[in-house]
């Protein structure tokens, strides 16, 4: 990101001081909490997949293929 700025002075020695402040991004509290994420039916172990039809991230168990399929995956136990 460039940031641009053009400084006037109606003094002869110019100015003095110059900050520029950047705006900050806004914290996100959970990953559940964002706009283009589906945690519907959230499952321990789940895995974190795109879905182009609902233009989101889901969260499953069983993963979709293009072809149909199912793959099943086990997250394990931590």
């Amino acid at each position: 990101m460039a940031i641009r700025a053009k400084i006037n002075s109606n003094n002869s020695s110019g100015p003095q001081r110059v900050s520029v402040t950047v705006p900050s991004a806004t914290a996100t509290q959970s990953f559940k909490s964002l706009s283009d994420v589906d945690t519907t039916g959230l499952q321990d172990g789940a895995l974190i997949q795109y879905d182009a039809d609902s233009e989101k991230f889901t969260t499953r168990n069983e993963l979709k293929t293009t072809a149909g399929a199912l793959l099943r995956f086990s997250g394990g136990n931590f």
